[in-house]
């Protein structure tokens, strides 16, 4: 069972552009913000190849570059999916979220204790920032976590950042925040 394509968001556009060998396809939201951007290679240099912009993807003539028009519009839509579902698994991994963030901030007097969400892998960052001797407790702290190294060193998905003013930065991936959360959640 095949499904059919996904459309064209309503007053979006994809805008083409050839260079040599190289089509660039992309995809434009109704106020001309840029969403996604893929690539089409072509079989041999379209020299004067004219820059294009398309209301549909039926309205690109060669089936090879229409079917990666296509694949940017469904690529759109995988990655909204998953920025939505991204913080939801989140949300339900750390239903106490501000429980717990209390709960940080009085064991370790944190300047910042925020999440944001990585634009490249659409997943959620907890970032805890200290200064001073907050930085010794926040490194006591990550250093009694057992999530925080492996045999080798630091864990994926665990940076450390120090200045030279006495800042340190934790930052932890989406699967890393939410195991030191509950972790943290258990912690007396």
């Amino acid at each position: 069972m095949t499904t059919a394509p996904k459309p064209l968001p309503e007053q979006w556009t994809i805008q083409l552009r050839t260079v040599a060998n190289l089509t660039t396809l992309t995809l434009k939201d109704g106020d001309g913000g840029e969403r996604e951007i893929g690539f089409h290679s072509l079989p041999k240099p379209q020299p004067g190849t004219p820059d294009r912009t398309v209301d549909s993807v039926e309205e690109i003539a060669e089936p090879g570059l229409r079917a990666s028009a296509q694949d940017l519009i469904d690529t759109f839509y995988e990655r909204t999916a998953q920025a939505q579902a991204n913080p939801d698994a989140f949300r339900a991994a750390v239903p106490d979220l501000q429980g717990i963030f209390a709960r940080l901030r009085a064991a370790v007097p944190c300047d910042a204790v925020r999440l944001a969400v990585d634009n490249d892998t659409l997943t959620i960052v907890l970032t805890l920032t200290a200064t001073g001797p907050a930085a010794a407790a926040l490194l006591s702290l990550m250093a009694r976590w057992p999530g925080s190294a492996t045999e080798d060193g630091q864990a994926d998905g665990v940076t450390q950042q120090a200045d030279d003013h006495g800042e340190l930065t934790m930052r932890l991936d989406q699967t890393r925040a939410e195991d030191f959360l509950a972790w943290c959640r258990d912690q007396a």
